[in-house]
């Protein structure tokens, strides 16, 4: 039902919708991984600030810099994003693209869409933000020709060097 419905929102041929939501796999590491942490867990700022800045990922993060000055001279030039910000993003989120993720991204997001962690205290809002993102990365695969089964990306669906949603994307 949902290929049906999401199908006819968004002009997809509903037999390949089917096909494409029908091979997803359901990923029990996912529902996991987004379940809510325990209460009463204390949030450190020195900690998580430690875990980006530290000699390795700067050492990666002047290299990358290096690598891609041009492009990313262009990107400021084209997007009005400065390099700074574009370096960060990318150190944060795949230490310069050492780890883009390793879950198919249709898999994760149908995980998310359909077995969203009941227990979460935002658990509808966030399924119904999954199914949307899932809906995104098949408009995008059906529009650019990717198949869906190949991208990989984080337990929540994100993708490339960036990590962004299917939606970013688009």
């Amino acid at each position: 039902a949902f290929a049906d419905d999401m199908a006819s929102r968004r002009d997809m041929d509903p037999a390949w919708a089917r096909d494409m939501v029908g091979q997803a796999r359901q990923l029990p590491t996912v529902s996991r991984l987004m379940a809510p942490a325990p209460a009463g867990t204390p949030k450190n700022w020195r900690v998580y600030r430690s875990r980006f800045i530290d000699p390795v990922r700067i050492r990666a993060g002047v290299d990358f810099w290096q690598r891609n000055q041009a492009t990313l001279a262009r990107a400021q030039s084209q997007f009005g994003v400065p390099p700074e910000i574009i370096v960060g993003i990318v150190g944060v989120e795949t230490i310069y693209g050492r780890n883009v993720g390793n879950f198919r991204v249709i898999d994760a997001l149908a995980t998310l869409t359909f077995d969203f962690p009941p227990q979460h205290q935002r658990a509808q809002a966030r399924q119904a933000f999954f199914q949307d993102e899932l809906e995104q990365f098949l408009t995008l695969c059906q529009r650019t020709g990717m198949d869906p089964m190949s991208p990989l990306g984080s337990y929540a669906g994100a993708m490339g060097l960036p990590q962004f949603m299917p939606s970013s994307w688009v």
